[in-house]
């Protein structure tokens, strides 16, 4: 069983990132997993899903499948070969197609494993990612591991959770609750898996953070908001989010990712 914190840190000239992934107090193995692109170019966060076989297993495969077919030089041919379109930077419209790839790549991967090993119940992870292209940033996710942005001591998610909880608060609260785990899409389980895509433009001191449920099923927002009021530094920003989760309980494997642009 892995229980080992794993560490990444990332510094250039235009970001400095970090990200920790903890086993927690209570699981028996870290089914969460992160990915740096050694120039900051794509960060990825995946937590494999708990009840399901493998989940360590299908959380590493699919960022391993995702990082290989989003890279610099994927995304430079690409440009090359397409035409623009009016309002859209022609990275970002090719960084969608690229992004739709992936996923649908690491999905059939995980499929393809799953039958092969006749599994009961099918392994299978959220993801969260971002990539960074020029004065962009693109973000994409599948699940219930989520994005936040930290402006001008501002703090807003920039994703919605895939799940039966979320589903049931926008629709108005109507009928019984749902379990806030029960996942609705997720890389892995199913034939389709359709990443949400959306992207912006940075604004010069930026910060952006991932982070698997096991962050803000421990701490609320207003406890993120109070930490992050009280560091600037991206490393020690990362370590404290983490030691809240497990100081909280530590109920489940925490990750959190951290960039600052």
């Amino acid at each position: 069983m892995d229980r080992e914190k794993k560490t990444i840190k990332v510094e250039t000239s235009s970001i400095a990132a970090c990200g920790i992934s903890d086993p927690g107090r209570v699981r028996s193995e870290n089914e969460d997993s992160i990915s740096l692109h050694e120039d900051g170019f794509c960060l990825l966060l995946a937590d494999g899903m708990g009840g399901h076989e493998r989940g360590s297993e299908a959380s590493s495969t699919a960022l391993e499948v995702i990082s290989q077919h989003i890279q610099p030089d994927i995304l430079s041919e690409k440009v090359m070969d397409t035409t623009q379109v009016e309002g859209i930077p022609t990275e970002i419209n090719c960084l969608y197609s690229m992004v739709d790839d992936a996923v649908s790549k690491a999905n059939a991967e995980l499929q393809k494993r799953n039958k092969e090993a006749n599994l009961e119940r099918y392994m299978g992870t959220t993801l969260v990612g971002v990539v960074f292209v020029g004065i962009y940033i693109l973000w994409f996710h599948v699940g219930d591991s989520r994005l936040y942005r930290w402006r001008d001591s501002k703090l807003q998610r920039l994703t919605s959770d895939h799940s039966a909880f979320s589903e049931w608060e926008v629709k108005g609260k109507k009928g019984e609750k749902p379990g806030k785990n029960v996942i609705t899409r997720a890389i892995g389980p199913s034939k389709g898996a359709v990443p949400d895509i959306a992207w912006e433009e940075y604004k010069k001191g930026d910060l952006y953070f991932m982070c698997s449920d096991g962050l803000n099923d421990m701490i609320v927002e207003d406890e993120i908001i109070n930490i992050m009021n009280e560091e600037t530094d991206v490393n020690n920003l990362t370590q404290k989010l983490i030691d809240a989760a497990n100081n909280a309980g530590g109920n489940d494997n925490v990750s959190v990712v951290i960039s600052r642009v």
